[in-house]
């Protein structure tokens, strides 16, 4: 009984959109627990998910019905400018590593926001670029758009009124 099959596309919110090239039981300290090798080939990796984990960040992708709900983080999401740079990229790591996508959009709003008043940090500016990138793949894939409409989308989104 597992909820991924293989050949499913999944979602890492590190590397993008996955797929499930296996399934298989290991023993592992005594224990048996279930292990995916997910393939990511935008970036030509290869991970093994302890999928028993609660920690592994793989999920299945949004339905094309949850877009509009994303955008509308995007649109209104408000952003804490009082906060360290330290502090907020560790923030928003956290948010990005919760694999959830609401969270995710928040870190581009906000980082967007941010970016408007002031000079992102380098490690935020790589943070905004690599999670806009991974936003946009799985907008544009789960709506059959290109990626460029996609990160097109999310642009108009973040933008000052």
């Amino acid at each position: 009984m597992t909820k991924y099959s293989i050949g499913q596309k999944v979602m890492h919110p590190l590397h993008g959109i996955g797929t499930v090239e296996s399934i298989e039981e290991k023993h592992v300290l005594g224990k048996t627990s279930r292990f995916s090798e997910i393939y990511f080939s935008s970036e030509r990796l290869k991970l093994m998910v302890n999928l028993d984990s609660e920690s592994n960040m793989i999920r299945s992708l949004i339905s094309k019905d949850e877009i509009p709900n994303i955008l509308k983080v995007m649109k209104n999401s408000n952003n804490d400018l009082s906060i360290r740079a330290s502090e907020r990229f560790n923030i928003n790591m956290k948010k990005i590593k919760s694999a959830d996508i609401y969270m995710m959009a928040e870190v581009v709003k906000d980082l967007s926001d941010l970016k408007k008043c002031k000079k992102l940090s380098c490690k935020e500016e790589t943070m905004l670029k690599q999670t806009k990138k991974i936003l946009s793949s799985e907008l544009s894939y789960v709506s059959d758009m290109p990626q460029e409409e996609a990160e097109g989308m999310i642009e108009q989104m973040v933008k000052t009124e």
